[in-house]
């Protein structure tokens, strides 16, 4: 994002070559200014009055620095029809080169200052405020692709039946009703129903749904979901530009549209500060020409002098610096900020919304517990691990990881796949069926007292037969993040919480009571999140969302400020998102909404300083005490303030992470 104020639009082949420009000519503008504060020293009295004034080096910096505001000027006066801040500071730089023109005119005046021109002071200015243009650019400028890895998500080839043969064919030229055949392991192409075979579909970059689910013929599948086991056969219901990812490319062009670029406080108050800084300046020159009744051009580079001072070089580099010290420290926490208005809207949010796959949870299925009856644990483990082996369902997987920690794996004398239900094996002479827990739903007994129990939970719960006799259940779950207790908890002291998924209510609530967050929406398809979302903020709430997955793109987008798990979570919402976690520490984001507020507080004590310092020097520019070179230098100095206050930032020290993390690792080290 270009600076609005300080620079006119920017062309340029790419981010990187045209900043590559823009610190070649800074650096040239800098080295050939501080020549030119030297410069009647180098050429002596008489060599300078004679040509060297002519050709002073703080030309080439007003055409590099000075160029671009003036077309920054222009173009808000005259096409935008708004006055800018670079209206005043072309101003001030125009006057200042209209002295110098008036001195080589042979007009002397009282004011000594004959070792530097008035064109260091153009230059000076011109430099300050292309410096602090090119930090804002460097800071807020944000590439977005995530549409277009967006729509990468689903193959653009798919395997149709037509006419009795397999044909690969382009995602885009397949039809309502064409047959699509989708292998096992592969990413279904397509939203449609399934017509042959069953399997299980990770449906998780669709719903979120930690999961995968079970689906038979009859069942809806979608474009962008992967095809876990069986091989099935799809009924295209959508063409490509109508799937479900359509879907989301469009909520995500539509909601990235609605981002206003970040709007910088000099330019809100243009319109206040120009008009009083020439008001300023014309009353200086009157009253030192009519109440001090010294001679006009004395009276005129007062007034000038005003202009200088009252330039927002330090007003402009009050917020950009501020960010760009934030920023730098936040990389040092793992923590990527592709923009100053995340900081900026991050700091007003006042309720935080959780996805639960792979946000508050790892997003990798496991065992949760194991409840058997009539049978040694080690001989169950053994049957359901046995058995499970060669499947390659998450859940099957979950079981085996389990069974092998625990329990000698055998290979089974026999393993059937029972579509639609289960498997069914015989494992050390034993017959063992295992299935989930609605193929036993009729089975009493304290097993399927356990059963209930955990489903009330929210779990997924598989039953275990041996010998056609029930002897088991087994229950898997997503599971929490080690911090995601520690981050809600925190959080919930100064914000309203609220975890937003799309799996079911148990699952929901069993999550939502582990992290501690306050209130919890489930069953939600994308656009659905996304409309809890809007719906805040049209009650007036700032919000803030955390995801990770390709489903939350939207909501990521649309919220006033989107955090992403980098580490793992899609390329769609790294990319969307403002903020990532690169190393989904989940831990530090109270730490983030803190420094966040500290940040604007910095931006504004920035402000304040700048300010005052600047109403100081008109006051000694009435009284001639400062003059338009005299009058730059200080805005050295106030700059340097600022940049120092706004370096401070980097010694933000996370207390309350650095202690939690202490006390984590003293706990491993106790328990090992």
């Amino acid at each position: 994002m270009a600076c609005g104020c300080c620079s006119a639009p920017k062309k340029g082949n790419g981010f990187f070559s045209s900043n590559k420009w823009e610190v070649i000519k800074l650096v040239i503008s800098l080295v050939l200014l501080v020549t030119a504060f030297f410069w009647h020293d180098i050429f002596g009295h008489e060599a300078y009055e004679t040509y060297a004034k002519y050709i002073n080096p703080s030309w080439v910096v007003i055409i590099f620095c000075g160029v671009p505001l003036f077309q920054a000027a222009w173009h808000g006066l005259f096409h935008e029809k708004k006055i800018k801040v670079s209206v005043l500071i072309s101003v001030a730089i125009l006057a200042s080169i209209a002295l110098e023109i008036v001195a080589w005119c042979g007009v002397s005046v009282e004011s000594g200052h004959a070792d530097h021109s008035n064109l260091f002071a153009a230059g000076e200015i011109a430099f300050l405020m292309a410096l602090g243009g090119y930090i804002e650019d460097l800071t807020v400028k944000r590439t977005r692709k995530g549409i277009e890895r967006l729509l990468d998500l689903s193959p653009r080839t798919a395997t149709v039946k037509l006419f009795g043969e397999l044909i690969v064919m382009e995602v885009s030229q397949i039809n309502v009703g064409d047959i699509v055949v989708v292998k096992p392991n592969d990413m279904i192409a397509v939203d449609g129903e399934i017509i042959v075979g069953e399997t299980a579909v990770d449906q998780s970059s669709i719903t979120g749904e930690s999961v995968p689910c079970d689906k038979k013929i009859g069942d809806l599948v979608y474009a962008g979901t992967w095809n876990k086991s069986g091989a099935i056969e799809v009924k295209v219901t959508k063409k490509s530009n109508e799937t479900t990812v359509a879907k989301l490319v469009s909520l995500v062009e539509e909601a990235e549209g609605k981002k206003a670029p970040i709007a910088r406080l000099a330019d809100k108050w243009a319109s206040v500060i120009v008009p009083l800084a020439i008001s300023l300046a014309v009353v200086v020159f009157l009253v030192s020409k009519f109440a001090f009744n010294i001679p006009w051009l004395d009276a005129a580079i007062r007034g000038v002098t005003v202009l200088v001072v009252f330039c927002p070089c330090s007003l402009a580099l009050a917020t950009p610096t501020a960010i760009a010290a934030g920023l730098g420290a936040l990389s040092y926490r793992g923590i990527m900020v592709k923009s100053g208005k995340a900081i900026e809207e991050l700091a007003r949010v006042n309720t935080v919304c959780f996805d639960k796959t792979g946000t508050l949870t790892t997003g990798q299925i496991a065992v949760n517990d194991v409840y058997f009856e009539g049978i040694e644990e080690k001989e169950f483990l053994t049957l359901i691990g046995s058995s499970e082996n060669n499947s390659e369902h998450p859940i099957a997987q979950a079981i085996v990881n389990y069974a092998k920690e625990r329990a000698e794996i055998v290979t089974p004398k026999t393993v059937n796949s029972l579509v639609g239900i289960g498997v069914q094996a015989e494992v050390n002479g034993k017959t063992v069926l295992i299935a989930q827990w609605k193929q036993f739903e009729s089975e009493n007994g304290k097993i399927a007292d356990k059963a209930k129990e955990m489903l009330e939970k929210g779990l997924t719960v598989i039953g275990v037969k041996a010998d056609d006799k029930l002897v088991g259940v087994v229950s898997v779950s997503d599971t929490i993040r080690e911090d995601s207790p520690y981050a809600v908890n925190l959080i919930n002291n100064n914000y309203n919480t609220v975890m937003l998924t799309g799996d079911n209510k148990n699952a929901a609530e069993r999550i939502a009571g582990l992290a501690g967050v306050k209130e919890v929406k489930y069953q939600l398809l994308p656009d659905e999140k996304l409309e809890y979302i809007k719906s805040k903020q049209q009650a007036g709430g700032k919000v803030c969302m955390i995801g990770d997955g390709v489903n939350d793109a939207p909501s990521l987008a649309t919220a006033d400020c989107g955090i992403a798990m980098g580490a793992f979570g899609s390329d769609l919402a790294i990319e969307t998102a403002d903020i990532a976690l690169m190393n989904n520490d989940v831990a530090r984001l109270p730490g983030l909404l803190r420094f966040s507020k500290k940040v604007i507080s910095t931006i504004k004590r920035n402000i304040v300083l700048a300010m005052t310092i600047n109403f100081a020097a008109v006051i000694l520019s009435l009284f001639a005490i400062l003059d338009p070179v005299t009058g730059a230098l200080v805005h050295n100095c106030t700059s340097l303030f600022v940049v120092g206050n706004s370096a401070l930032l980097f010694l933000d020290k996370d207390k309350n992470y650095k202690l939690y993390k202490a006390k984590q690792e003293g706990a491993s080290k106790q328990s090992a």
